[in-house]
């Protein structure tokens, strides 16, 4: 007798379909939520809500940190630490609080105070608005719908190892569906795996691309204004702190982390002079540029 009214081969074909279904249904879940709801136009944004919708809150950070070095409020070590200077003059809501941080620890790492910051209302308040304006999606959302749209999936993996086991338990050929719930569970971890960065929708996307491309020119009607983003801050913007244009700024920087914590991006990014330092000094920012069939028979 076949259990559940069904062959081994028959149950692996219908497994397939529904797994290719509930592949459909997630993908088409995640698809609808990047494509945005909101009918709000977009205004020009600055540069920390740019930097915002580039990298999250750790690249609005990175950007401040670049900022700040560029203008002399900052200052670096070798040893991978930053120490604010007595001339402490921005007002910037971002730069205050990499100032405040600053100030409050002494010798701060850059690995340390990024995280830190990244949680300050003044940053998270960032991403509230650009998902206001349909550019970021909400993380709660994207948590929701990662759920709904791999319930298909989990339901269909649960019915095939009621199969499966029954295989086992009447002595059936079982390996191809073995597999089938191998790929199944691997398809669950690719499809729920949230990456760390913030998920733009579309039209973030658009915004970002106008930005990067018209960096020197007017950008499409509705998006940028004619803006320049240049100098160290501007290359942190698009690439992290590991474009930063002063080699020596760049290596103490990143030298608390070791190598490679930082994210990097395929945006362009252009290079300056180095200065260096001596041992114990510090220094400042610098310049740039903008087997058998089976199933349980």
């Amino acid at each position: 007798m076949e259990p559940w009214g069904l062959s081994g081969p028959e149950f692996l074909q219908l497994y397939w379909v529904g797994l290719a279904l509930a592949v459909l249904v997630s993908i088409v879940v995640r698809v609808r939520v990047r494509a945005g709801h909101s009918t709000q136009p977009v205004r020009s944004l600055d540069m920390d809500e740019l930097a915002y919708l580039a990298g999250g809150p750790r690249r609005v950070v990175e950007t401040s940190i670049a900022r700040l070095l560029t203008a002399g409020e900052l200052r670096t070590s070798r040893r991978g630490t930053v120490q604010v200077t007595s001339t402490t003059q921005s007002l910037n809501a971002v730069d205050r609080a990499v100032i405040t941080d600053s100030q409050r620890y002494t010798n701060r790492t850059v690995n340390l105070m990024i995280p830190a910051v990244a949680k300050e209302g003044v940053v998270t308040g960032i991403g509230r608005r650009l998902e206001d304006m349909g550019l970021l999606v909400n993380p709660d959302v994207v948590k929701s719908a990662v759920r709904k749209g791999s319930i298909a999936l989990w339901v269909l993996l649960a019915i095939g190892i009621a199969r499966w086991v029954n295989g086992i338990a009447i002595g059936a050929a079982v390996g191809w569906l073995t597999l089938q719930l191998v790929l199944t569970g691997l398809l669950i971890l690719l499809l729920t795996r949230r990456g760390k960065n913030v998920m733009r929708t579309g039209k973030g996307n658009d915004v970002l691309a106008a930005a990067r491309t018209s960096n020197s020119s007017k950008a499409r009607a509705g998006t940028l204004d004619e803006v320049m983003y240049t100098g160290a801050a501007g290359a942190v913007l698009f690439g992290g702190l590991v474009v930063y244009p002063d080699l020596a700024v760049r290596s103490s920087l990143l030298a608390s982390s070791g190598s490679g914590t930082y994210s990097t991006s395929t945006y362009s990014s252009c290079s300056s002079s180095s200065s260096s330092c001596s041992s114990g000094s510090s220094c400042g920012g610098g310049g740039g540029c903008g087997g058998g069939c089976g199933g349980g028979s």
